[in-house]
């Protein structure tokens, strides 16, 4: 064994199996790469309570687990991907054994980064293990020595005044300290006479044998020896580490940081070859950022080159492990509503960079996809995660990609400096576009530091922060003022109402009003029980609008945002006239300021599962090609739905036939699609639809607008009567606890 070794406690079970009835231990597991995990199928008995050594398959069933980290524990749950069921018939066998009796799980969630699955190795007699409780408390532990092993078997006697292994401990991890792998897994205890505590487990030898014969081979970490030696970057490394740096004494220091960094521990006295230690910085992705922080401040020529080397070989990890997670701190850290702003401002910084969009999609982080990447970089969030929230998984695997992108330069950059990596020109625009102050200044002090570990100039990160400031400021002007009106029909006018007074208002509303002008949504109705008609409930809007705060009279109009349910969709609004006959200027709704339509109702459909489709489609909001539905590309609901479907449109117009009108839209809202504009005349090949096709979608509700005054001059022109519903997912709607319209 080298310098370098891996923690046994850092082995302990991540992941504990629980029993479904009442949420105990029934037992542990290992964690495989893929998100799958690695434990006895007598231990997926116990949590279903069936009979350990039941041999049939249990079905599709899925178990609650606990993964273990360093900092978070993660409540999941895991599904039965392989199933082996323990063989007591299998020639050979002694009274006490049994063959089979494994099970693969797969995670419903990708674990934490700091939870890897560890190296194994096969099990051999004289071996000193340590087994732990399926609680996986580091301190439940039981020491023992391989007293035998055949490659089909092991046996192990516990240590004197060790704690003896009990049925709880089954499926867990046989850690070998020397070898610094796991070698088999807790089966079972042997009831015998006397005081020996023996029990046995299955070596990784069978493990392997048992798996490959089930098809199942391809789950287990493969770990072919890596000669290092061959690698570019090898030979290079070997030579910087044994200069005059190693022989420093500030050197050991910098190796125990590395260790203590990496999660390794490491000899006493001494220091690491120059050999060994080059093979740590080429095979474990973190080391090198850690050895550069480590050596900045006493040896900054060696940083500089250590450096130089990782970039000519490619090494793809920015970070050190501590870097990583004090930036994982500081995104879990922010508010709700900051938290949703980074994957634009991410997009923002690095408009060239191909960005996939599961990445960039806001949301809970718990309703994407996983990655399944060795390293647990998950797209999803980690439900359940304690002291962290269910974004830090996409945060994990926002920034694994970004680090990886290249650095930028500009005209103003010395071409001798290192470039600024993309993730630090990320950081400075969620800095500048997403936190509050005092999270502001602690994410620039984070990136201020990095760049100073990779010898970034001030100058050149100082030309970032201007950029991400500029950008934030226009950003901020971008957010129109809005008030968001939320109707509910209610019937028509009183029958004790003149004729007249039916006639004309024959539908009458309930209405609640709420102004956003940029510190959030605040109500301004008091009244919303009482029965308006068209007049009053434009007067009120109007009202509502002229309170909003402008700090910038140059900036957008305010927009009107009108919530309503399915059958209110093309409800008049934007011809409702404020003022009655005889007033100076008879304005109405649609025409001094953009007026949209926005139906949560639509969305929600079907437990919300299009929720996800919503919001991973407006954050493409100008990636995607816009879609056009009329009756020759989509004559029926079926080509309707495959075109909604072949890509995460977000912008989509709508110009059929008047009788099917209602039904696309609403499969359009349904489906998720955030922009959708239709014209409510009724005609075919809409001039309303054709006027507004030239304009960006982010300039639609003005372009619609634009066409509404250009009816009120010339009606004979511009016919149309556009409709333009926009669901933003980047703004809140209020909390609407709705009364019963019929009440």
């Amino acid at each position: 064994m080298g310098w370098f070794h891996a923690h046994g406690v850092s082995s302990r079970p991540a992941v504990s199996i629980l029993a479904k009835a009442d949420g105990r231990p029934a037992g542990a597991g290992v964690l495989l790469p893929r998100r799958h995990l690695l434990t006895c199928a007598h231990v997926v008995n116990s949590a279903l309570g069936k009979d350990m050594l039941a041999p049939d398959h249990p079905g599709p069933i899925a178990v609650p687990v606990r993964l273990h980290g360093p900092e978070h524990t993660v409540e999941a749950h895991a599904e039965l991907a392989v199933w082996i069921p323990p063989r007591t018939d299998d020639g050979g066998l002694g009274a006490f054994e049994w063959n089979g009796d494994l099970a693969v799980l797969r995670l419903n969630v990708s674990p934490p980064p700091a939870i890897e699955p560890p190296r194994w190795h096969p099990m051999a007699t004289r071996q000193l293990v340590r087994a732990w409780h399926g609680s996986g408390e580091p301190g439940v532990f039981a020491d023992a020595e391989v007293s035998a092993c055949d490659g089909r078997f092991g046996y192990f006697d516990g240590a004197e005044r060790a704690l003896d292994i009990e049925a709880a401990y089954s499926g867990g991890p046989l850690w070998s300290n020397e070898e610094g792998a796991v070698v088999g897994l807790v089966t079972a205890k042997l009831r015998v006479q006397g005081a020996l505590r023996r029990a046995w487990g299955i070596p990784w030898q069978r493990v392997t044998r048992e798996l490959d014969d089930a098809g199942a081979g391809h789950l287990l970490p493969r770990q072919p020896a890596v000669d290092v030696r061959d690698h570019p970057g090898y030979a290079e490394l070997v030579a910087l580490l044994d200069g005059q740096l190693t022989l420093s004494e500030g050197w050991i220091r910098c190796c125990r940081t590395v260790a203590r960094q990496c999660g390794l521990g490491h000899r006493a006295d001494g220091v690491p070859s120059a050999e060994e230690f080059a093979q740590l910085l080429l095979t474990r992705g973190r080391a090198l950022p850690a050895l550069v922080e480590a050596v900045r401040g006493m040896a900054g020529p060696v940083a500089d080159d250590l450096l130089a080397i990782g970039r000519r070989c490619g090494l793809p990890k920015l970070l050190s492990p501590g870097e990583h997670e004090r930036l994982l701190v500081q995104l879990r850290a922010l508010p709700a509503a900051a938290a949703a702003g980074v994957p634009g401002a991410v997009r923002a910084a690095l408009p060239l960079a191909a960005l996939p969009a599961a990445l960039l999609t806001g949301g809970d982080g718990h309703h994407d996809g996983h990655h399944d990447g060795d390293n647990g970089d998950g797209l999803g969030g980690v439900s359940g995660v304690r002291g962290g929230d269910g974004l830090g998984g996409r945060f994990e695997a926002l920034i694994a990609h970004v680090e990886g992108l290249h650095g930028d330069s500009s005209a103003a950059d010395d071409g001798a400096m290192p470039a600024v990596p993309g993730l630090l020109r990320a950081v400075e625009f969620v800095a500048a576009g997403c936190c509050p102050a005092e999270q502001r200044a602690a994410l620039r002090r984070w990136n201020a530091a990095v760049a100073r570990r990779l010898g970034v100039h001030d100058a050149a990160l100082m030309d970032r922060r201007h950029d991400a400031e500029q950008w934030a400021r226009s950003a901020s002007r971008g957010a129109a003022p809005r008030v968001v009106a939320k109707l509910d029909r209610c019937g028509a006018a009183p029958g004790g109402a003149p004729a007249a007074a039916r006639e004309e208002e024959p539908e009458r509303y309930r209405l609640r009003l709420w102004c956003d002008d940029g510190d959030g949504l605040r109500q301004v109705s008091d009244d919303s029980e009482r029965p308006r008609g068209a007049q009053e409930v434009a007067q009120e809007i109007f009202a509502a609008v002229g309170a909003l705060r402008r700090p910038d009279p140059s900036g957008p109009r305010p927009v009107i945002e009108l919530v309503v349910d399915r059958d209110a969709l093309e409800v008049p609004v934007d011809r409702w006239k404020a003022a009655g006959p005889g007033a100076v200027l008879p304005m109405r709704l649609g025409t001094p300021y953009p007026l949209v339509v926005n139906c949560p109702e639509l969305r929600e459909l079907n437990g919300g599962t299009m929720l996800d489709q919503w919001r991973e489609r407006w954050a493409r909001l100008e990636a995607e090609e816009p879609v056009h539905i009329d009756d020759a590309t989509a004559p029926d609901p079926e080509a309707v739905c495959g075109l909604l479907m072949e890509r995460l449109t977000a912008r989509v117009t709508v110009d059929v036939a008047a009788h099917r009108r209602t039904g696309v839209v609403q499969m359009c809202l349904a489906a998720g699609v955030p922009v959708v504009l239709w014209d409510r005349s009724g005609e075919q090949g809409s001039p309303a639809v054709r006027h507004a096709a030239g304009a960006s979608t982010r300039q639609l509700p003005e372009a619609v607008r634009t066409y509404r005054t250009k009816t009120l001059q010339r009606p004979e022109e511009y016919p149309g009567r556009p409709v333009l519903a926009w669901a933003d997912a980047g703004r809140a709607l209020p909390r609407l606890d709705l009364v019963d319209p019929t009440e």
